[in-house]
């Protein structure tokens, strides 16, 4: 029964590793095929061959384009940018509509200085833990957790505060798109 069994596995771990192989070198193959080709001699015309087009482009025989019997490595300057640039802020937009828009910022670092002080407690009893006996190390760990928790409480009632103004003001926003039309 063992036999068998061990012949099985070592057959499956075979027939995967096959699997696996012919499956990468059918991606491979894919991935081939879907490379683009350099120019072929009949788009080159007669005094410019394949290696010249790829000598002058510094290998790359994707970034070009013809006109003509003329390859050009580089795109014409009169081309749309990728990137767009930044636009200015439509006729009707005032202060007032902009910063009604903004969240509000986080508050100052009370909630930084808590978790620092939380830490830095922490930290002093990691040290004291050999002068400490086991129950008052374990009163320090379960005073420390209180606070995190509370920590951690006051920090996700200012997630979802943040959160519901950004609602609030996706909904504006699309409320005015909705009016403007």
């Amino acid at each position: 029964m063992n036999r068998k069994l061990i012949i099985a596995a070592i057959g499956f771990v075979i027939a995967a590793g096959l699997g696996s192989h012919f499956y990468i070198e059918w991606q491979m193959a894919k991935f081939d095929a879907s490379l683009p080709t350099p120019p072929t001699e009949e788009q080159l015309g007669s005094d410019e061959t394949v290696e010249d087009v790829i000598e002058e482009t510094g290998g790359e025989t994707t970034g070009g384009h013809w006109h003509g019997d003329e390859w050009h490595a580089e795109p014409h300057v009169d081309e749309a940018p990728l990137v767009q640039p930044i636009m200015e802020p439509a006729a009707g937009v005032t202060a007032e509509t902009e910063a009604a828009v903004k969240l509000p910022p986080l508050p100052p670092t009370e909630l930084e200085l808590e978790h620092r002080a939380i830490k830095a407690d922490f930290n002093a009893l990691l040290e004291q833990r050999d002068t400490l006996s086991p129950a008052e190390f374990q009163k320090g760990l379960n005073d420390i957790a209180d606070r995190w928790q509370a920590h951690q409480d006051k920090f996700d009632k200012l997630v979802k505060a943040r959160a519901a103004a950004y609602r609030e003001m996706r909904a504006e926003r699309k409320q005015a798109a909705v009016g403007d039309r």
